[in-house]
């Protein structure tokens, strides 16, 4: 089993980002390690929306459950820079 297939999504909230629904998730996901990563993912809602998923990594190593819990202590504000963040274009991988 690949630890992708290891990948836990817990949904945390619905945002209204430009007058529409984005759902928030969290990911959390083992290395080969054992250690977790988090991540926050948002999809947009709708039938005009991208398919895509934007993504952005978190600072905590949580294992899920844990991981949401934090999730769920952040501000609409700190939400909102995390979808933000998301949307930055990142560099290439070297």
């Amino acid at each position: 089993m690949q630890p992708q297939d290891l990948a836990i999504e817990e949904q945390l909230d619905i945002l209204i980002v430009e007058g529409q629904r984005c759902q928030m998730w969290i990911r959390s996901e083992p290395d080969p390690d054992g250690t977790w990563h988090n991540a926050a993912l948002f999809r947009r809602d709708g039938k005009l929306s991208p398919a895509g998923t934007l993504v952005t990594g978190l600072e905590w190593h949580l294992p899920p459950g844990f991981a949401l819990e934090r999730a769920r202590q952040l501000q609409p504000a700190e939400r909102l820079e995390l979808f933000q963040r998301a949307l930055r274009p990142r560099p290439p991988l070297a």
